[in-house]
């Protein structure tokens, strides 16, 4: 995916063609094919071009509008191109040449401030209006891209990477203690959309947001919501499979245009096979292959993850069988070593990432996909708030507790029938685990009453916790660290895909350092509003789960979309953590000894963590060693790079 950055001055003067440059250097990574830059009086602007799609090679940005004189700049992949096409008349041979990012423009000359609302697709774009002195940038619906910026008046810069705003010396680089804490503790921004990131004066625009810019004012407006999606109403079981598939097989298809080959990221799970499946089709008509990258662990891990599959190259291999057109690839990531990792996505990304035990096993697919000649990687990262919704984990106890009796009561005897099981097994499962699971959870608070509830998967030192007063901001804000309150399937829902959002985005950044274009067709809003529209019944009829997907996706294999047992990609972490033991001793050496790093990561509890996987690897370790060890290493490591 391509990527923009620009650097405004709205007192006026003009930009000094040496800041653009620093911005430039810093873009350089995500601009394989090029990056150009323009100064437009107040407004320098840039764009890093990455094509994978046959159009993309004619992109013109940074591009004035000659009517207006507005600068614009845009990195885009629409999945409507076709109809901006039509409706802005753009005659049939010229299409091939019309670039996604000149739509873009078209789209903001027509439509200005409502554009956003008329674009689907990865996109992120800026429009400068010189003589209204007037910045308007926006960001796509579920924030496959990534948009920063910074506002420190007379200064505004924004950039798809965040490096290219701290580069400039206009803005001094400082430590937003809070996003640190929160990231330590798993303590989701209060913003419910990670506006905040871990420098104080650096914003990200959260998803499905516009920014309208002036010397005087910042409106920030919210163009589309999940709770719009308007009630989808059909007249059978039929007509909603049917037109779910379709809608899945035009998010696939749209997907596929490239002018490079295309792979896919291929677990056990429903959603990435399913898109492997609908692009295998698609493309077998097409005469071309597909790779299909499967990441599978080096040392035999199924006691380490007890009712999880912890090698999911069996499953997997069921749908690359059933396509001539697959060539599927395992990924043992046996040459990248976990901390490894977490050092290269520091130096790509710039700040801690969630996915600090997966991050090795990624970025071997992404490494393996740049050498194969990939250069478009499909993947299902929404697809669990999305294609494969489950319904809710506590949707019946739900219903009966809100007096819906006649439906509580039916869903409970098709969950009966459907798994053969008593009328106890049905209630333990549905009613009673919902009301006592919170007390099982919370036991520790009365075995080891002073530990603190995130002590067994965080490792903040107490004393930064005290400091920031952790607790009462949990309580402020209704947060509860041992996960145990029951939700709603609508908070479940919006929750899921609230934590999603910000995987697109590392996705978008590994791919970005590999020179891959990564696509999720899981993430289409328009297939998104469909499924939100649906009865929320339909997607657990006869009592199981993620059932719509799993009754209209006959292009998967029974051992597929049958199987209900999740896969755990990074089941052998601790393991491969002792292949790397002078690597981690060193790590944790360096972060003790750092100026800064113990004043914010218990380092005493990071050697405790990695005293025990040492002793034994068992499941407590193993988990221990992928939240607690590697993500109290990255959040030190950032520390490091922050505070010399």
């Amino acid at each position: 995916m391509s990527a923009i950055f620009g650097l405004i001055y709205l007192d006026g003067r003009p930009v000094p063609p040496e800041r653009l440059e620093i911005m430039r250097r810093a873009m350089k990574g995500w601009g394989p094919d090029g990056i150009v830059s323009r100064i437009k009086g107040s407004a320098g602007m840039g764009y890093a071009n990455l094509h994978t799609t046959p159009e993309a090679r004619y992109e013109p940005m940074p591009w004035e509008d000659p009517d207006s004189g507005i600068l614009i700049t845009a990195a885009a992949r629409l999945d409507n191109r076709g109809e901006l096409c039509d409706l802005f008349r753009i005659p049939a041979p010229e299409r091939p040449v019309t670039p996604d990012g000149r739509l873009v423009a078209l789209a903001f000359s027509r439509w200005g401030d409502d554009t956003p609302s008329h674009l689907f697709g990865d996109w992120s774009f800026a429009a400068w209006d010189q003589a209204r002195r007037r910045l308007f940038i926006a960001r796509d619906h579920l924030g496959n891209t990534g948009l920063f910026y910074c506002h420190k008046y007379p200064f505004f810069a924004f950039a798809s990477s965040p490096q290219a705003i701290l580069a400039l010396p206009e803005f001094p680089v400082k430590l937003d203690e809070w996003m640190l804490t929160r990231y330590l503790v798993v303590f989701p921004s209060e913003e419910k959309g990670w506006s905040s990131t871990f420098w104080e004066e650096v914003r990200s625009l959260l998803p499905a947001h516009s920014l309208a810019v002036t010397p005087q004012t910042l409106q920030l407006r919210k163009y589309w919501r999940i709770n719009d999606a308007p009630a989808v109403r059909l007249g059978s079981d039929k007509d909603y499979l049917e037109g779910f598939l379709d809608h899945f097989r035009r998010a696939v298809s749209v997907r596929l245009r490239s002018d490079r080959p295309i792979g896919t990221t291929l677990s056990a799970g429903l959603d990435s096979g399913a898109v492997t499946a609908l692009a295998a089709e698609a493309l077998q008509g097409a005469g071309q292959t597909l790779a299909a990258f499967t990441s599978v662990p080096l040392y035999p891990a199924e006691h380490l993850v007890p009712g999880a599959l912890a090698d999911e190259w069996p499953r997997a291999r069921t749908v690359a069988e059933k396509y001539k057109n697959i060539r599927h690839i395992p990924i043992n990531a046996s040459g990248v070593s976990p901390i490894g990792a977490i050092r290269d996505s520091l130096e790509m990304f710039g700040s801690p990432l969630h996915a600090a035990g997966n991050l090795y096993w990624l970025q071997a697919i992404t490494s393996e996909a740049r050498r194969q000649g990939i250069g478009v990687l499909l993947t299902g990262q929404m697809g669990n708030g999305t294609v494969s919704w489950s319904g809710g984990m506590n949707r019946i106890f739900f219903l009966l507790a809100g007096g819906r009796w006649n439906e509580g009561f039916r869903a409970l005897r098709s969950y009966r029938e459907r798994e053969g099981c008593s009328w106890y097994r049905a209630m333990r499962r549905h009613l009673l685990s919902p009301l006592l699971g919170p007390l099982w959870r919370k036991r520790r608070l009365f075995v080891h009453p002073s530990k603190p509830p995130w002590g067994e998967y965080s490792a903040i030192l107490p004393a930064f916790a005290k400091r920031m007063d952790l607790k009462a901001a949990m309580r402020r804000e209704d947060y509860d660290p041992f996960f145990a309150v029951p939700m709603s399937p609508e908070q479940e829902r919006r929750l899921t895909i609230e934590q999603n959002s910000p995987g697109l985005y590392i996705h978008h950044g590994l791919g970005a350092a590999a020179g891959l274009d990564v696509r999720d067709p899981t993430a289409d809003v328009r297939l998104l509003t469909f499924c939100l529209g649906v009865p929320e019944e339909k997607h657990s009829s006869g009592g199981g789960e993620r059932m719509l997907l799993r009754q209209a996706i006959g292009a998967l294999p029974d051992e597929v979309r049958w199987n209900t047992v999740r896969g755990k990609q990074a089941a052998d972490v601790g393991r491969r953590l002792l292949d790397h033991r002078e690597e981690m001793e060193e790590e944790l050496q360096a972060l003790a000894s750092h100026r800064s790093v113990p004043a914010y990561v218990d380092c005493g509890a990071l050697q405790s963590a990695w005293k025990e996987l040492q002793t034994e690897v068992t499941p407590h370790t193993n988990r221990q060693a992928a939240s607690l060890l590697l993500r109290g290493v990255m959040a030190g490591r950032f520390i490091m790079s922050l505070l010399n």
